[in-house]
């Protein structure tokens, strides 16, 4: 074997080995996108997108899936239901909440407040230097 033989030898197996790792890489896209994403049905995903090294469309299903973020059959349930449900007390008790200082929250600058009605206000809501009149409730 001559050397000229040799390297073209060793170029094509590389140029092979190049494709066939680009194309795996390629196919395993999917999956990766699902798991950054958080995607319940990640595992899903990445096996529909490595069957389309078989079926191409399997391929492009598994990319719009992933990336719509759309779940599939009844088996999942979400981790914010499940933990809703732990702390529950059930549709049978009433809880009514405590009224405190503690709950009230001191107005900010961008909290919008309503002036208070007075008699000699009646009717009217100052809006800066503008008064805008209401109809008077009999």
């Amino acid at each position: 074997m001559q050397k000229i033989e040799i390297i073209s030898l060793v170029l094509i197996l590389f140029s092979v080995l190049l494709i066939t790792l680009g194309i795996i890489k390629l196919h395993t896209y999917p999956g990766k996108v699902a798991e950054e994403r958080n995607h319940p049905q990640k595992d899903a995903i990445e096996v529909t997108s490595l069957l389309g090294l078989i079926i191409f469309p399997f391929w492009m299903f598994a990319l719009v899936w992933a990336y719509s973020g759309a779940i599939f059959g009844a088996l999942y349930d979400s981790p914010e239901k499940s933990d809703a449900n732990e702390d529950d007390p059930g549709p049978d008790s009433v809880t009514t909440p405590e009224k405190s200082d503690a709950n009230e929250v001191e107005p900010g600058p961008d909290t919008i407040t309503t002036p208070e009605k007075s008699n000699a206000n009646e009717g009217k809501v100052e809006l800066g230097s503008d008064s805008v009149t209401t109809p008077r409730e009999n």
